[in-house]
């Protein structure tokens, strides 16, 4: 038995589960203004979430609001509040990291960035 077969007798709704995991993240990405192309995968449409997230979180806990502070807003309360735009054919993981160093200088002594490589 090959491991898709394998995997399949044991989780048989788990291509359907993915399906709705992916489009759940493709919509919460669009509704923040995040750029996709169409070829992310879904652990990087997770990751990306992930990092929105975390932004969106260190913003609120900074008092900002995500909706006035949207991308999409043409006088954002604070500029630093904006999430960062993804850049044409800017792969992922470089804009991941860019999200989270933004998210980093937002935090208090965040003035000086550095996340682990």
């Amino acid at each position: 038995m090959r491991q898709d077969e394998f995997d399949t007798a044991l989780n048989p709704h788990r291509a359907e589960q993915q399906a709705r995991a992916r489009e759940h993240n493709l919509d919460i990405l669009g509704q923040r203004g995040v750029r996709l192309f169409g070829n992310e995968t879904d652990e990087e449409l997770a990751e990306l979430w992930s990092a929105v997230d975390r932004f969106e979180s260190v913003v609120e806990a900074r008092g900002g609001d995500t909706f006035t502070n949207a991308p999409d807003s043409s006088e954002p309360d604070n500029p630093e509040f904006v999430l960062p735009e993804r850049m044409a054919r800017e792969p992922v993981g470089p804009y991941v990291r860019r999200i989270l160093i933004a998210g980093e200088r937002l935090m208090p002594g965040g003035g000086e960035a550095k996340l682990e490589e």
